[in-house]
C-alpha cells in the first residue's frame, strides 16, 4: 500500500486512517533500499493551453538569472510524487531540525486551535443572532427558528473540530518526530513520511495555502486580517520544503529523463 498526498480536505476519520496507513508504509519501507524507492527525474511542465512553462532561476555560482524549462526532482517510484532535488545530507540535516522544532510547533498548533475555536464559535453565534434579529423584525418566525438550528449545527461542528485538532496534535507531532529520526538512516524515506504526516495533520490542505503565501490586504486592519486568517483554511507547515511538488502522472508533466540517484 502506497500512501499519497490528498487533493481535498480530509475528514477526521480520513485523517486517522491516513495516520495509520503512513505508519504501516513506514514499517514496510524498513527493508526497502533508497535506490529502488527513489529516482532522480528531469521534467517539463505545461500550462493549461499546452505551452511549456519557463522559470527564472538564479545561478548559485554567478548570481545570474537563467531562464529554464527543465526541472529536476526526486521521484517516489511507487506514487510518482515529486520532491525537491536535495542531497541526502541536506535532507538528513533538515530532519534534525524538524525533530528539534516539532515539540514547539506542536504546542503552537494546540494554542492556535485553542484561540481559533472560541473566535470561530463567537463569529458564528454573532452572525446567527444578527440574522435571526432581521428575520424576527420582518415577521419570519419560522425562518428565524431555522436559522437558529443552522447556527447551532455550525457551532457544534466548529467546537468538535477544534477539540479534535487539539487532541490529535500530540499524536501527529510524535509521528513526525519519529519520521524525522528515521532521516538519520534513510533521509528520502523520512522526508516522504514526514511530509505525508504533516499533510494529513493539515487536513490535506496544500502547502500552497500556507500562511506564508497569504497576499497583502491593504484595505483591512491588523485585527480584521488576523480574524480572517484564523477563520479561513490556511496551513502553516513546519517542514514546508518537504512537501510534494507535483506528480509524474500529471497530464501536464512530461518526464525527459529518469536516472538512479
Amino acid at each position: 500500500m502506497a500512501t499519497t498526498v490528498s487533493a481535498s480536505y480530509l475528514s477526521p476519520t480520513a485523517q486517522i486512517q491516513k495516520f495509520f496507513g503512513i505508519a504501516a508504509d513506514l514499517l514496510d519501507s524498513l527493508m526497502e533500499s533508497t535506490d529502488s524507492a527513489f529516482k532522480r527525474v528531469t521534467i517539463t511542465k505545461r500550462d493549461n493551453s499546452g505551452n511549456t512553462r519557463f522559470y527564472d532561476v538564479k545561478d548559485p555560482n554567478t548570481g545570474q538569472i537563467r531562464r529554464i524549462s527543465e526541472l529536476t526532482y526526486i521521484e517516489d517510484v511507487k506514487t510518482g510524487d515529486l520532491y525537491m532535488n536535495e542531497s541526502m545530507y541536506v535532507v538528513a540535516f533538515k530532519c534534525v531540525g524538524v525533530f528539534v522544532g516539532m515539540p514547539f510547533y506542536t504546542l503552537g498548533k494546540m494554542v492556535w486551535h485553542a484561540v481559533k475555536t472560541p473566535l470561530e464559535v463567537g463569529s458564528i453565534a454573532q452572525a446567527t443572532l444578527m440574522k435571526m434579529q432581521q428575520l424576527f423584525s420582518s415577521g419570519e418566525y419560522l425562518g428565524a427558528a431555522k436559522e437558529n438550528l443552522f447556527g447551532a449545527e455550525q457551532i457544534y461542528v466548529a467546537l468538535s473540530t477544534g477539540l479534535f485538532e487539539i487532541g490529535k496534535s500530540p499524536f501527529f507531532g510524535i509521528g513526525c518526530m519519529l519520521a524525522a529520526t528515521y532521516g538519520v538512516f534513510k533521509p528520502y524515506h523520512a522526508r516522504k513520511f514526514e511530509a505525508l504526516l504533516e499533510n494529513a495533520w493539515q487536513q490535506g490542505c496544500s502547502y500552497k495555502e500556507d500562511l506564508r503565501n497569504v497576499p497583502e490586504r491593504p484595505n483591512e486592519n491588523c485585527w480584521q486580517a488576523f480574524v480572517k486568517d484564523v477563520l479561513d483554511c490556511h496551513t502553516f507547515y513546519l517542514a514546508h520544503c518537504f512537501q510534494v511538488r507535483g506528480n509524474t502522472g500529471d497530464r501536464l508533466v512530461t518526464v525527459k529523463a529518469r536516472e538512479k540517484l
